[in-house]
């Protein structure tokens, strides 16, 4: 910040500080709880406001509400909560004391009835409620939906919410995508505390992906420690800027105040089917304890997870070439390959949850601790027909990822005569590793493609039958091995503090104004092994092999994978029996060899890759600062008006290596880079109730986002004709949004929303490739070089972008109806949303001459398509049924057309076809023990996800999954 607004933020907070002193001694507080009448359960985002003024409150998570500083006399306050009955009585208030209030509500009902609110209907009001009362604009999934019918994971259950689609593996939900924005531009966070990036790739020839963006993996967290979900659309200015589409919080589960001071144990265990496998012998076990002491002032939650997973598949892979560019978007793409992919997967996962609470008179003391570790082992046996080399690839891949994350967080919650104070103190880490990565690699140079004539054009089913797969031709080519080890640590600070003020009767204020610092360290290492071209170049480590293995089979110079298959692995019906896919290959035997060939064959023969294993390695640290102040106006009980603003800024320093590949090797230096961005943040909500069934909010933020850890290390490769150069000087993307909600609402009605967005951001980082001669722009670079280079970098766009979408919400409980159809609770969403983002194209134009020279020159320009990852359409549509102690849902996710690959031509261009899944939860109670018995089908029509060509809608992806089953018990007690 400069001096001059430093300046002004402390005049703000002086001149309110001394408004408060001189109002403080004629006030009196008012404090309580909003309960259900009937179970006591407490009622968070209900509506507490004293008759015919602005002085009011919304109640948190646990029903508590707090109104400081209200002039001393006789008021009505009056409690509201959409699905209840209103409840108001009159209190008086006494200078310098805090009155106590509690209100019980009651569930609305047909008149002369008792009702006793359903488990669904319950989360889905409370869940409405907290949405209603919000600052911010946000969408909610609360704790008692979470706990009643939860989902495999808790991306899962953020995935029902309006405009939000997941990025899945292994058929689960792993990464969030929020209004069309990618992964890397949202930010997951636990009780507030951001988890650090963890996203990397269980592909060993994908570096680029495991050096890491600033995407979050949720596949970790269980929905059953949450206590709460809620997707945040448009921030305030006391939240972290950093972040484009949205913000998805997870609070965590606490011990739940009740009549006695005894203990609650809770037991889930389940069985677990896949079907694309026929595996039953998958499992999820959870405990947990929960316990108040002191008169319920004291909590301990704790709680401990396993499980594991199958989660299998198989992938078709389609490359298409495009030849024809002379008849614009006329031209029909070639076929290149097709690539076939069983992935055999295992997923184990354990977790750790303990959360310690202290509420006392004047504030609350809470330490939260997370830990999660998962371990993925996957084999990947591939078959890849190259079309236009008449060639077939035979491979598999043994991969072993684990990745661990822990998150601890001490929170001070403290009301002081003047104000509240929140203080933070968090600590996240969280890294993942790859200890070895195995790959074989077979090679068929004929694949029987001669002779048949031109089949470009063809279905890449009819190119993979036509294939001529030969297991005693086809030679064993590459050995590799990979390992890898990234890790994340951040320490944070934060403080915020809140004062209230009356200016008169209607017109009254919270001043919120605080800061954060960050500390993060982060490291990336790889490393790679190789036994080179083995049949070319690698007769030893052949000879090796045969020394121990006399018996193998030959061809040429090499071993053939038909040594290599595995009699007992099957296969199955790949892919729905659309394609077949053959020879799987023997991992054990893998295993063996490689130890032989490292021990026994010459160093020229097994070899570490010396450029890979220092390319790519990097550390560095990140210092972020904010400090911001925000104002929220309740003029009367119609509008509130929340003007602030926000100073942000991040200091990044990496250090990385730079070096040029030569003959055998690769000369490299290191390098560490600095660099400071700081952006004033300007935000305003505006919240209007001109009707007692109708609320319409505006927000105006502004937020950005940092470039991905990839593209600012200050690497940079250069190779014979190409050169891999990272942009260290980029700056980060800023987006301008505004929304506009309409929120229609009242008891029969439940909740319908329909909110409309738009965002414009400038500086969105984007890969490119042009070509240069001339490197002088790059100074850091060598000179004076004549040849022409491919040159790879990253850029900030510097066209801006635009999003705009639509966001309808239908939220309602059918308790009106005669029974057993009041326990009907439904919910639809739907988002459509378009973009327009300019991307970068280079090419070179050369121009022949008449006396047979020629001249050449590189033509920059950018194209206008759609922003990559956003779709077209999101339908979720869920249908739910409670009756005495049963409870059942049926949803369904649609979404299409969601852009994955941009290009200039239109023959290049993929995005996803339609995706329709449906899922079934259904749930019993027995009358022993408080035991549940449940059932889960996921995927009940086995859909796989599949992206098409834009020009011919042939397939260029497809994963099947198959359908997944869970069968459970719960027991509390």
């Amino acid at each position: 910040m400069t001096n001059k607004n430093y300046n002004i933020f402390f005049l703000i907070v002086l001149l309110f500080s001394i408004n408060l002193s001189q109002t403080y001694a004629q006030t009196g507080s008012l404090q309580g709880i909003v309960v259900d009448a009937v179970s006591n359960d407490p009622l968070p985002g209900a509506n507490i406001i004293l008759t015919g003024t602005s002085i009011g409150a919304a109640s948190n998570v646990d029903g508590k509400f707090l109104i400081r500083n209200i002039p001393v006399g006789t008021y009505k306050v009056k409690a509201t909560y959409v699905g209840y009955n209103a409840h108001e009585f009159e209190i008086e208030l006494q200078a310098g004391r805090t009155l106590e209030a509690e209100f019980k509500l009651n569930s609305v009902g047909v008149e002369g009835e008792t009702v006793v609110i359903t488990a669904q209907a319950t989360g889905q009001k409370e869940a409405i409620n907290q949405q209603l009362s919000s600052l911010q604009i946000k969408n909610v999934v609360s704790m008692a939906k979470l706990q009643e019918l939860p989902d495999a994971n808790a991306a899962e259950s953020v995935a029902r919410l309006p405009g939000v689609s997941l990025v899945r593996e292994g058929g689960e939900g792993a990464k969030v995508v929020i209004r069309g924005l990618s992964p890397q531009y949202n930010q997951i966070t636990i009780d507030g505390v951001q988890l650090p990036g963890n996203v990397v790739s269980n592909d060993p020839n994908s570096q680029s992906s495991i050096v890491g963006d600033r995407g979050t993996n949720l596949s970790m967290i269980s929905s059953s420690m949450l206590g709460g979900i809620e997707v945040i659309k448009a921030i305030t200015p006391d939240m972290d800027a950093a972040v484009l589409g949205g913000v998805v919080n997870f609070g965590l589960r606490k011990a739940v105040k009740g009549n006695f001071d005894s203990p609650t144990y809770e037991i889930l265990t389940q069985g677990s089917y896949n079907d694309l496998k026929s595996t039953y012998n998958d499992y999820m076990v959870v405990g947990s304890y929960e316990q108040r002491f002191f008169d319920q002032k004291f909590g301990v939650f704790v709680q401990g997870s396993t499980e594991k997973r199958n989660r299998s598949a198989n992938e078709l892979g389609v490359g298409y070439n495009l030849v024809d560019k002379l008849h614009g978007d006329d031209g029909i793409p070639d076929i290149g390959s097709v690539s076939l992919s069983d992935v055999f997967s295992k997923k184990e996962r354990q977790g750790a949850t303990l959360i310690l609470d202290f509420d006392h008179k004047s504030g609350e003391i809470g330490f939260m601790n997370f830990f999660s570790t998962s371990d993925t082992k996957s084999i990947r046996r591939n078959e890849s027909i190259a079309y236009s080399g008449d060639d077939i690839f035979y491979s598999a891949d043994d991969v072993d990822n684990s990745l661990n994350v822990i998150t601890n967080l001490l929170s001070i919650k403290q009301e002081f005569p003047f104000f509240h104070a929140d203080i933070k103190l968090s600590h996240t880490y969280s890294e993942s590793k790859n200890p070895e990565d195995l790959t074989f690699q077979f090679w068929q140079d004929v694949a029987g493609f001669s002779g048949l004539g031109d089949l470009s054009k063809y279905h890449p089913q009819r190119i993979a039958e036509l294939a001529k797969p030969d297991k005693s031709t086809a030679r064993l080519s590459t050995i590799r091995t990979s390992e890898n080890f990234s890790k994340d640590r951040a320490l944070t600070a934060a403080v915020d503090l809140q004062s209230d003020f009356i200016i008169s009767n209607f017109l009254t204020a919270k001043l919120k104004f605080g800061g954060m610092y960050q500390f993060r360290d982060r490291s990336y290492d790889f490393n790679n092994g190789l036994a080179g071209n083995v049949q070319l170049g690698g007769g030893n480590t052949v000879s090796k092999i045969l020394q121990y293995y006399p018996d193998m089979e030959t061809y040429g110079s090499s071993v053939v994978v038909s040594n290599f298959i595995d009699p007992d692995y099957s296969f199955g019906n790949f892919l729905n029996g659309d394609y077949s896919i053959n020879y799987p290959i023997n991992v054990k035997l893998m295993h063996d060899i490689l130890e032989l060939v490292r021990v026994g064959a010459s160093p020229e023969s097994f070899q570490n890759n010396k450029h890979n294993s220092v390319v790519y390695d990097y550390n560095g640290t990140e210092d972020k600062s904010a400090a911001y102040t925000m104002v929220t106006f309740n003029i009367g009980d119609l509008v509130t008006v929340v003007p602030g603003f926000r100073y942000q800024n991040l200091t990044t320093s990496y250090f990385a290596n730079r070096g040029e590949q030569i003959p055998g090797g690769f000369q490299f230096k290191d390098t560490t880079v600095t660099r400071p961005n700081g952006y004033w943040l300007p935000m305003f909500h505006l919240r209007y109730k001109p009707l007692s069934w109708l609320q319409i909010h505006f927000a105006y933020t502004n937020t950005l986002n940092y470039p991905d850890y990839n593209a600012i290390i200050p690497r940079y490769d250069i190779g014979t004709a190409s050169i891999s150069y990272n942009n260290y000087l980029l700056k980060p993307a800023t987006s301008e949004n505004f929304d506009l909600v309409f929120s229609f609402y009242n008891n029969e009605i439940g909740l319908f929303t329909i909110n409309g967005f738009k965002k414009r951001i400038e500086n969105l980082i984007f890969p490119t490739k042009t070509y240069l001669t001339d490197l002088s722009g790059y100074p850091d670079l060598p000179q004076n070089r004549t040849q022409l280079f491919e040159f790879n970098t990253f850029i900030n766009n510097p066209n801006p972008i635009d999003v705009i979408g639509l966001e309808t919400d239908w939220q309602t409980h059918f308790w009106y109806l005669p029974e057993p159809l009041s326990g009907i609770v439904f919910s639809i969403n739907y988002t459509h949303i378009f973009s327009e983002a300019s991307y970068p194209r280079s090419e070179v134009i050369i121009n022949y001459n008449d006396d047979g020279t020629f001249t050449r020159s590189i033509l920059d320009t950018f194209y206008t398509t759609r922003l990559l990852n956003q779709p077209n359409d999101i339908l979720n549509l869920a249908l739910g049924f409670d009756y005495s102690g049963f409870s059942g849902r049926l949803s369904m996710l649609y979404q299409d057309n969601i852009f994955k690959r941009p290009d200039f031509w239109k023959q290049n261009r993929v995005n996803s076809d339609k995706y329709v899944r449906w899922d079934l939860s259904v749930k019993q109670e027995l009358p022993w023990f408080g035991i549940q018995v449940f059932l889960n089908l996921n995927n009940l029509t086995g859909e796989d996800d599949i992206d098409i060509n834009q020009k011919n809608s042939f397939p260029v992806s497809r994963e099947r999954y198959g359908m997944t089953g869970d069968l459970g018990l719960r027991i509390k007690l």
